[in-house]
């Protein structure tokens, strides 16, 4: 998850030069009009990983919202943030990473992408998740749910141990996406409340985890402050 660096040429610009023979009509160029004469700039490309936390953040805001109970009840007021943002922004994230040579940052990206589009899959009402599930049942739908959570809980283990040479923030991010799933996962299948709460919690601590880190990139992108990333 590191920040590439390329050198950005603040003072190029674009330059009509009349006094250049080479730019007016002259005998071996007659009524050829001015040219602009257009330096090669070097571009600075853009850190994909901030618009990937900070869609990151907002989904597992409203995730928290809902597995604790605090504000909403029902999962669909989740979906237009998972589809709408979440799964489309760390999608741009995870493919530009990958186009950087970030196959670290990319993988998992992607892979929580992917989270993101089967939540909005899943919890609407064309999907016929739900109409499958519940004919067999709330035990069948319970067990669904906790598969689905332990599942991406597998890679987030994986990812964690990934981190061990990056900054602090980074590994108690991946380790609080992997509380998140594997709390409520164990929820979904024992039927204990209290663990789907406290994957909740842990998903609001990642929100606020992982915008954070997406202030780190942006401001010190724009040269304004450096946070410590610990």
């Amino acid at each position: 998850m590191s920040k590439a660096e390329v050198a950005h040429n603040e003072n190029s610009s674009i330059v009509l030069n009349l006094d250049d023979p080479t730019h007016g009509p002259h005998p071996g160029n007659a009524g050829t009009a001015p040219v602009c004469n257009v330096p090669e700039h070097q571009r600075k490309p853009s850190n994909p990983m901030a618009i990937g936390f900070g869609a990151f953040a907002l989904g597992a805001f409203m995730v928290g919202l809902y597995n604790t109970g605090l504000v909403i009840h029902i999962p669909q007021a989740v979906m237009g943030v998972a589809l709408g943002f979440s799964a489309m922004g760390q999608l741009v994230c995870g493919i530009g990473e990958l186009l950087l040579g970030n196959t670290f940052g990319g993988t998992s990206m992607l892979t929580y992408s992917g989270f993101w589009f089967s939540y909005g899959i899943m919890f609407s009402g064309g999907g016929g998740f739900f109409d499958t599930a519940m004919e067999s049942g709330m035990h069948e739908l319970e067990m669904c749910l906790g598969l689905w959570q332990i599942a991406f809980a597998v890679p987030s283990f994986i990812f964690l141990i990934g981190t061990f040479k990056q900054p602090w923030l980074i590994r108690v991010l991946l380790l609080q996406v992997f509380c998140t799933f594997f709390f409520g996962g164990l929820g979904a299948f024992t039927g204990v409340t209290n663990l789907t709460v406290a994957g909740g919690w842990f998903s609001f601590t990642l929100a606020l985890n992982a915008w954070y880190i997406m202030a780190c990139i942006l401001l010190a992108e724009e040269k304004i402050v450096h946070l410590p990333m610990f």
